[in-house]
């Protein structure tokens, strides 16, 4: 028998027990959806994970200085002791790398006791921080209640937050007004920085942005450390390079002179590991609906032997060789595979979309600065689920159609 004619007899076979041939799929549909589902949502999350590191510049690098493993002072209280400080000289040498396009720094003011000196004396506690070198890309772009709310990198500038303003006191009141960063040590000195409120912005934090140079100058006072930045540096150097390839360049030398280096790259890498881990997980759980589908399609093709034992005893008498019938039964049980599989991928398709729609309408709610779909289908899904579930069905069709062969064509002709 030819490959076209056991799949005209596969098909008229299946199509005279419709009912039977759709509840035997129906394991096969819900497998099939759960897998395009599942690993739809890892693919849809970890496509956003990846643009949105794309967004923040897989060509970045950030570098902090080596700090030397002494056990003998505080780093709140005492002078850091760096091995290798980012100095403005190393930062120049830096900017002059051929890999390299520019170079952001950032001084920061972790621990250290902050106050904003308002009109009239008042102070209110407010967080430091110092020019951002990246935007957060789940967090909407802040905008201006008052003046100019660009970073800030002229020393004597500070950018205010909203959140930093006690209750009464309006952004207008503040804006292009001369006022005062006090900073309080532990034994209760203060020292006052004057400065110039540039603007303020509608953030909900209590934070005041600050230039590095001014950052250093406090951070000078509270270690009681001239020339601060000339000794200690810089706490965080962005190089962006010129690619990704020069980054991985940059990693691996700026590492071997002692420097911590991070690159959005690696950590890419290593994100795209773990969706990996999480995808195969998901699959599993519909891997599970397909086992139990699968005994699903050994019984129905068992009960179809008993049934048509005449007419396999028939096929056989007339030149049908065990191939023939053994393959007869495979295409059956494959095709069952096949039906279950293109109605589940099409099940998990609209499930992605109906899932992405209310999603959508959360976000929407809740008013989330986030605009991602999560569930993604992709073509070559789509076809490795009709493939697996094609599989699947050949697979559980091996012994009932191993079965089928076996039988002696005599019996199954005198079987009633």
């Amino acid at each position: 028998m030819q490959f076209s004619d056991l799949l005209h007899t596969a098909l008229e076979n299946l199509g005279r027990r419709k009912v039977r041939t759709m509840l035997t799929s129906t394991g096969v549909i819900v497998g099939i959806l759960t897998i395009v589902t599942m690993v739809s949502l890892g693919v849809g999350v970890q496509n956003e994970v990846q643009a949105q590191f794309a967004a923040l510049g897989l060509e970045n690098v950030f570098v902090r200085p080596g700090e030397q493993q002494d056990n003998d002072f505080f780093t709140q209280f005492g002078t850091p002791r760096r091995s290798n400080p980012i100095s403005p000289e190393v930062v120049a040498a830096w900017e002059k790398l051929p890999d390299v396009q520019g170079v952001a720094t950032q001084v920061t003011l972790s621990g250290v006791t902050t106050l904003l000196e308002l009109p009239g004396g008042r102070l209110t506690p407010v967080q430091l921080t110092g020019l951002n070198v990246f935007a957060n890309p789940f967090q909407s772009p802040p905008t201006a209640l008052a003046g100019d709310i660009t970073p800030v990198e002229t020393p004597g500038r500070i950018v205010i937050a909203a959140g930093a303003l006690p209750s009464g006191v309006r952004a207008e009141e503040v804006a292009g007004r001369e006022l005062a960063v006090v900073l309080r040590s532990p034994r209760g000195e203060n020292q006052r920085f004057p400065v110039t409120v540039a603007g303020v912005s509608d953030l909900a934090q209590s934070e005041v942005q600050a230039s590095a140079l001014d950052m250093a100058a406090m951070k000078s006072w509270w270690y009681n450390t001239p020339s601060y930045l000339a000794t200690q540096g810089y706490d965080l150097a962005v190089l962006q390079a010129t690619d990704v390839a020069a980054a991985t360049r940059l990693v691996r030398s700026l590492r071997a002179e002692g420097y911590k280096v991070q690159s959005l790259e690696l950590i890419l890498e290593q994100a795209n590991r773990v969706f990996a881990v999480i995808n195969v997980m998901l699959a599993s759980v519909g891997g599970l609906a397909l086992f139990v589908a699968s005994l699903g399609i050994v019984n129905t093709m068992i009960m179809a032997i008993y049934e048509r034992t005449r007419e396999i005893g028939t096929l056989k008498a007339i030149g049908a060789s065990r191939g023939d019938i053994r393959g007869l039964f495979m295409i059956e049980a494959g095709l069952i595979g096949l039906l279950g599989g293109a109605l589940g991928i099409i099940g998990g398709w609209l499930t992605g979309i109906l899932l992405n729609q209310v999603i959508g309408w959360y976000i929407a709610r809740e008013r989330l600065p986030i605009n991602a779909t999560f569930f993604v289908t992709p073509w070559w899904l789509a076809l490795v689920a009709l493939g697996f579930a094609a599989l699947v069905g050949i697979v559980a069709g091996l012994y009932p159609a191993a079965r089928a062969a076996r039988l002696d064509p005599l019996v199954a002709l005198r079987y009633e």
